[in-house]
């Protein structure tokens, strides 16, 4: 048997040495290969082990045995409200005509999660007898999916906000600028605005270096309720504000962010040149992984989005990027599922 002393070095050292390791791995991911979301998930990890052992230790000591439970209990809850709200959010976003009602759909969405999650904290003699065997099988199914989507939105968090920013070009000789839905048929709109804005000022400031315009390729279809296609549209402001025409391709086909790479590529006929791509801050991580699929090794570069659409932005992208590897999680239901009933049946 190990003595109190073993055990209270093991859980304050072990955290520490597991979160540098963690860190250490993410840093090597990261240096060769920052399109994975396996390294945030290594950091995600490493915190989670460096700030859960500690909380666990405050329970195990008599002192602070009551408020290391109620920090926990707090920690649980909160952590399984957010699940649950990723959960019924993500439901919600992949119902379309439920998309334009998406802050309505928040409150309510929040407001059910703090709801469903305060059931498995509900003392067991409050619900009558014959409601303990289903709940346990609820609470195990909802302690579980609450789980693993903070696990999954912290993976992608973390994963967005520590991809590499970059504000300048590196030798491209094209850029793809990816497209976004036209406002009344034919008007840009801020977000796409801003990807425009940002592509001529990183190829200016490479022209400047180079004195050689590189080529930009807008990359957007039309939509049935537009007029003109998305790159028609943004060629024609990129003209306006000063950029030679010359220097602009259009790609009007794609009707999405597969699309846009694959469709902007078929435009370049050249050898081996150098491809950069501009879209938002909140989509150039999963847009990066897109490129990474058709072995496009560009970065990108994030233009800035009004603080109104970021929230909104990123939440369609978990969205995105959940049905991105939906296979994953499919295996991950799988799991919950079998865990479900294996775990009550258990400990019945």
């Amino acid at each position: 048997m190990f003595s109190l002393d073993q055990v209270t070095a093991f859980l304050i050292y072990f955290p520490g040495i597991v979160f540098i390791l963690a860190i250490t791995l993410a840093i090597i991911g990261y240096r060769r290969e920052p399109r994975r979301l396996l390294n945030s998930w290594f950091i995600v990890t490493g915190a989670t082990i460096l700030l859960g052992l500690p909380i666990i230790l405050l329970t195990s000591l008599v002192d602070t045995h009551q408020l290391g439970w109620r920090l926990l209990g707090l920690l649980g809850y909160g952590a399984l409200t957010l699940g649950l709200f990723d959960w019924l959010m993500l439901l919600a976003w992949h119902v379309s005509s439920w998309r334009h009602h998406l802050r309505l759909i928040g409150y309510l969405t929040i407001i059910i999660a703090l709801l469903l999650a305060a059931i498995p904290f509900i003392p067991g003699n409050v619900w009558p007898h014959g409601w303990l065997t289903p709940l346990r099988y609820i609470n195990t199914a909802l302690t579980l999916l609450g789980g693993y989507m903070v696990i999954t939105i912290a993976d992608f968090l973390v994963a967005t906000w520590t991809y590499p920013r970059r504000q300048h070009l590196q030798g491209a000789d094209y850029v793809i600028v990816l497209g976004s839905g036209l406002l009344h048929g034919n008007q840009l709109s801020k977000l796409l605005q801003s990807r425009i804005d940002v592509a001529i000022q990183a190829a200016t400031a490479q022209q400047q270096r180079t004195q050689q315009w590189p080529m930009l390729i807008m990359s957007g279809g039309q939509g049935a309720d537009e007029t003109v296609s998305e790159a028609s549209a943004m060629a024609d402001y990129a003209i306006e504000h000063g950029y030679p025409q010359t220097a602009i391709r259009r790609e009007e086909k794609s009707t999405s962010t597969f699309e846009n790479f694959q469709y902007a590529l078929d435009e370049i006929h050249e050898g081996k040149p150098v491809i950069d791509f501009v879209t938002n801050n909140f989509h150039v991580f999963r847009a990066a992984i897109i490129a990474a699929s058709l072995k496009l090794p560009s970065l990108g570069i994030g233009a800035p989005t009004g603080s109104n659409y970021y929230v909104r932005g990123l939440i369609r992208e978990y969205a995105a990027l959940t049905w991105l590897h939906k296979r994953r999680h499919e295996i991950a239901l799988l799991v919950v599922l079998i865990l479900t009933i294996a775990i009550p049946w258990f400990y019945g």
